[in-house]
């Protein structure tokens, strides 16, 4: 069977990564998180109690913090999967993971999409459907193929070198952001400042083949 591993990247989760960490990690073979070395909180202690792979890089930009990832993880598996710290999946979803992977035609698909609902509670008893987002796709079954494989711009970063993509209904990814976005203590003036510099910076550049150092 295909070797998956689940990779994310994060910074303070401290706040919500015990819950993605225990949805995951039952379906997985390991866990490599990539910790943004701004963070100040208790992250690092949560991902060593559940014996997750960590390496702390700096952050320049989406893109190429992404592709830092993709390097470390390059030849660790088959497939990753990137679930991120304010997200869950349910049993059933787990379930068929490794399956998937195995059934997947080798030299045509490198990319799986799935539904994401986005919650206004931990219980999932209130859907927040204001923005109507649904069925949101989000592609984070990948094979694990750097740098065929690799993200382009320095904001709203994107995956290209794909031959195919596929998605699969009935199975979502669950998103609480905003459920926990006011709730925690966090600089949001600070992240929008942010997007706006690195969103200017890349209309000017293009901002595409970000690679690591």
């Amino acid at each position: 069977m295909p070797k998956l591993i689940h990779a994310t990247l994060v910074r303070n989760e401290e706040h919500c990564i015990s819950r993605m960490l225990d949805s995951v990690l039952p379906y997985v073979d390991e866990s490599y998180v990539m910790v943004d070395d701004r963070t100040t909180d208790k992250t690092e202690d949560i991902l060593k109690s559940y014996g997750c792979h960590i390496k702390y890089a700096k952050f320049e930009n989406f893109g190429k913090f992404g592709n830092t990832l993709r390097k470390w993880i390059s030849g660790k598996s088959d497939w990753y999967f990137g679930l991120a710290a304010d997200e869950t999946i349910g049993i059933e979803f787990g379930k068929m993971l490794k399956p998937l992977v195995e059934q997947i035609d080798p030299t045509d698909v490198d990319v799986v999409g799935f539904p994401r609902r986005h919650w206004c509670d931990l219980e999932m008893k209130e859907e927040y459907t204001k923005q109507k987002w649904y069925p949101d796709y989000q592609y984070r079954l990948v094979r694990n193929d750097y740098p065929r494989l690799h993200l382009i711009n320095l904001v709203h970063e994107w995956l290209v070198g794909d031959r195919n993509r596929i998605q699969i209904k009935g199975q979502d990814i669950n998103h609480f952001n905003v459920y926990w976005k006011p709730k925690i203590n966090y600089n949001w003036d600070e992240m929008n400042q942010l997007y706006g510099r690195l969103t200017e910076e890349q209309k000017k550049t293009g901002g595409k083949n970000i690679w690591p150092d």
